[in-house]
């Protein structure tokens, strides 16, 4: 693992929940989304990128029985053989969270627009 200058506690929070967040570091504007034990980190497209297959249909897969740990949803990776799962209520407050990430940046670029 590379190791960089910034520290993770110097985020922006954006959105969170009792699970995750999504925040924007000082120090290089990147995006860390954490859900669980997972964490990404985007750009802003990417993290766009992400909300958008969030509601993919073609990238968001439904199983039509839950797998034994409840799971219904799939969202395969680029790695072979490696995917995330979530259930409803899972898929939907990350949904959300996205949602409420992107709307802050909007509001953001309005009043940085009206200066």
């Amino acid at each position: 693992m590379q190791e960089d200058s910034h520290s993770y506690n110097s985020l922006r929070i954006l959105s969170h929940t009792g699970k995750g967040y999504i925040g924007q570091c000082h120090c290089c504007t990147h995006f860390n989304f954490a859900y669980g034990n997972v964490l990404f980190v985007f750009t802003e497209d990417g993290l766009r990128g992400f909300q958008s297959i969030l509601y993919d249909q073609y990238h968001m897969q439904s199983v039509g029985e839950a797998l034994p740990h409840g799971k219904t949803h799939l969202l395969p990776s680029p790695i072979p053989n490696f995917m995330l799962s979530f259930d409803d209520t899972e898929l939907e407050e990350i949904r959300t969270m996205f949602q409420e990430a992107l709307l802050v940046l909007e509001v953001d670029k309005i009043f940085s627009y009206k200066k």
